[in-house]
């Protein structure tokens, strides 16, 4: 589908006739349309669709005083005053099935009577006027194309986008856009109306109502978990938010040298002891200066005097023995010792003569020192004490004095770095911080009690609500017009099951793709999953350790939120519970708040992703494209958007948005360019071939 012109009749500021001719083909498929606030560029877009659609557009079933009031708003104000003037729409579309092209005029005009407004409708095929049963037939074929409420999908307003999605009726919106970009609304309607004739039939269904009941009371308590582990989840953010400005408390703190008080005494305290410990060295290498190194300058006479004096104490000593061999003592005792034992006396003084001069006889030595025997022991054992005195130990006395005054110097340069200034502050505030944090995981720790609790208490339903099911699954084998209906259910309910589960692949795939082209950041979001309500989940992957297991599967409601990705990941968690492997990826649902450029940029990656994948030909306008958006993803939303779609595009821009080098990318591929501008009087002229004053 293709709009080749509209044609505005006194239509908001659009006086009289003004007409928009587009060429748009293949290669060249975009339309800009720039003017300021205020100069028609919404009114554009609202008189195609109400050209299209009538007072269905706007939520009327027919024409009346609340569809005239909207028309009213719609037209320009002269109508009001000159009841001869009339105001229409035409849009002119075509249509190609691969076999023929086929064009369509539609046109929507409005005159004024005595009861007030009058609305006339007419449809032209190939230059022919349709009867009023060709034209419901075209109609209700358009309604199918493209249902009124989803032509507001296909404008893609940049300041309202986000609701569209994250609004209150967000995931209502999704859903509608899911199914009926994919085509699976009909078959979702169908499925709801055999429910509904099956609810209401005659026949008491005692059986489905209880299984009804159930699931409902389950849902209900699944809700209720999922509520917990939402607020959980926010609780834990919070947490990781004050531990990170508490972080940054402290390193601020520290950047600006804030030490705390136990840290600068502990500071003072070393300073101290190495002082000490250098006054002890310096009171050794003092000792040693005083008593040792004289003694060292010496050395050698030292050894000289030893000697001589170890010579004198031998010769002293064999003086003694000398003495006591030549005494008469001895002498008389030897004597009755050898008598005793039959031997001659005058042996006795032959023997005692040749001991006292062979036994001690020695070289005569020049005897220097006249010290008694106390005296030589003494002397001697004071120079040996200073000969084994250790020269190396003044060396490593030394190293550690230069070691300890290094220090010292370092303990100084921390000590003059350092301030306590704002510490009494920064207490305060870690106090603050610590007893918040504190706080939250009091807090955090009775909902893991509840989400404990409630998660028994939704495993007990669970199995009540399985038993019930089976019980209504055998219910389903019987024959019966009513039953008919609920085969239907069993039928279709697992298809279209089926078929959401592979759309939400094909969807899932093409929004990761797109995302990662256009986002900045890295490992912001590594996919969606969509559940089976058909409610869009971003996710990132974590690292699980065997320890972590348990409580990722309790986090996450145990397996719910795994079973949306197929169990594809039963085999990792198989092997990491048999220690096959240390870790594994898991996805983890983010739950935290996008920044508003963020929000933006996923909203378009996902928008972007439904038109890609629903691959129908249908033409979107875009207002306001960029708003919330930096220059940094201007670029890249401009190549995946406007050169990644072959749909006929409409850029309704003002002059602060699609100019300069951002044209510039498209230009290839815009086959026409209109500048709307609105006087003073609130008319808006039209002027085919320019864009913000440059000619095409």
């Amino acid at each position: 589908m293709k709009i080749n012109k509209v044609e505005l009749y006194n239509i908001g500021p659009y006086l009289d006739k003004n007409t928009f001719q587009f060429t748009c083909n293949k290669d060249k498929h975009i339309v800009l349309i720039g003017g300021k606030n205020g100069a028609g560029k919404t009114t554009f877009f609202k008189s195609i669709k109400t050209c299209l659609y009538g007072c269905k557009v706007w939520g009327f079933d027919a024409p009346g005083k609340e569809y005239y009031r909207f028309v009213e708003n719609l037209i320009n104000a002269k109508i009001k005053y000159d009841s001869t003037l009339k105001a229409y729409i035409e849009v002119e579309l075509e249509f190609d099935d691969g076999k023929q092209i086929i064009q369509y005029i539609l046109r929507r005009e409005w005159a004024k009577n005595k009861k007030g407004l009058e609305e006339n409708f007419l449809i032209h095929k190939n230059g022919e006027i349709l009867s009023i049963s060709d034209q419901y037939d075209f109609m209700t074929y358009l309604l199918s194309l493209i249902p009124p409420d989803m032509f507001n999908f296909y404008f893609f307003d940049g300041e309202s986008i986000a609701d569209f999605f994250l609004g209150s009726d967000g995931n209502k919106n999704f859903r509608n856009a899911f199914l009926k970009l994919y085509g699976l609304d009909t078959l979702s309607i169908m499925i709801e109306n055999f429910e509904r004739y099956y609810s209401k039939s005659d026949k008491k269904n005692s059986i489905y109502d209880e299984y009804k009941n159930s699931k409902n009371t389950y849902q209900k308590k699944q809700e209720l978990v999922v509520d917990l582990l939402m607020k959980k989840n926010d609780l834990e953010s919070k947490i990781d938010l004050l531990q990170i400005k508490f972080g940054a408390l402290r390193n601020d703190y520290k950047e600006g040298g804030g030490i705390s008080l136990s840290e600068w005494k502990e500071l003072n305290k070393a300073l101290s002891a190495e002082e000490s410990k250098r006054d002890e060295i310096n009171r050794w290498i003092k000792d040693v200066a005083n008593n040792y190194l004289p003694f060292i300058i010496v050395e050698k006479q030292l050894h000289k005097t030893l000697t001589q004096l170890q010579a004198e104490q031998e010769e002293q000593k064999k003086q003694v023995f000398k003495e006591v061999f030549n005494s008469s003592d001895l002498n008389s005792k030897v004597s009755e010792f050898l008598s005793g034992q039959g031997i001659d006396n005058s042996l006795t003084e032959i023997l005692l003569h040749f001991i006292s001069n062979n036994a001690f006889h020695n070289e005569s030595i020049n005897v220097i020192y006249d010290f008694s025997s106390a005296q030589f022991m003494k002397i001697i054992a004071q120079i040996s004490e200073k000969l084994n005195f250790d020269k190396n130990s003044i060396t490593k006395a030394l190293r550690e004095l230069d070691k300890s005054l290094k220090q010292s110097k370092s303990v100084r340069e921390s000590l003059l770095e350092s301030s306590i200034e704002g510490y009494e502050e920064f207490n305060q505030q870690k106090d603050e911080f610590e007893n918040a944090i504190l706080r939250c995981k009091l807090e955090l720790e009775q909902i893991n009690q509840e989400i404990a609790l409630q998660q028994i208490k939704l495993c007990e339903l669970e199995k009540v609500c399985d038993i019930a099911k089976k019980s209504y699954e055998k219910l389903l084998k019987d024959k019966s017009i009513n039953e008919i209906s609920q085969r239907a259910i069993g039928v279709y309910a697992p298809l279209i099951e089926k078929l959401i589960v592979r759309q939400s692949k094909i969807l899932q795939e093409e929004f990761i793709k797109n995302f990662t082209s256009i986002i900045n950041k890295e490992n912001f979001i590594d996919g969606i999953v969509i559940d089976k309500n058909i409610n869009v989940i971003p996710y990132k992957m974590i690292d699980v350790s065997f320890l972590q297991l348990d409580n990722y599967l309790k986090t996450d409601s145990k397996t719910q939120f795994l079973r949306m990705f197929d169990y594809q990941y039963l085999m990792d968690i198989n092997d990491l519970r048999m220690g096959f492997v240390d870790s594994i990826k898991l996805p983890m649902p983010i739950t935290a708040p996008f920044s508003q450029g963020e929000r933006q940029v996923y909203i378009m990656s996902l928008y972007l992703a439904l038109l890609k994948t629903s691959r129908k030909d249908i033409p979107f306008f875009l207002d306001t494209p960029f708003a919330r958006i930096d220059s940094d993803h201007r670029e890249k939303i401009i190549k995946e958007f406007f050169n990644g779609v072959d749909n006929q595009i409409f850029v309704l821009s003002t002059d602060e948005e699609m100019v300069g080098a951002y044209v510039d990318l498209i230009n290839s591929h815009v086959s026409d360019k209109y500048r709307l501008d609105i006087d003073t009087y609130g008319k808006t002229s039209v002027t085919a071939g320019k864009y913000f004053e440059v000619n095409v």
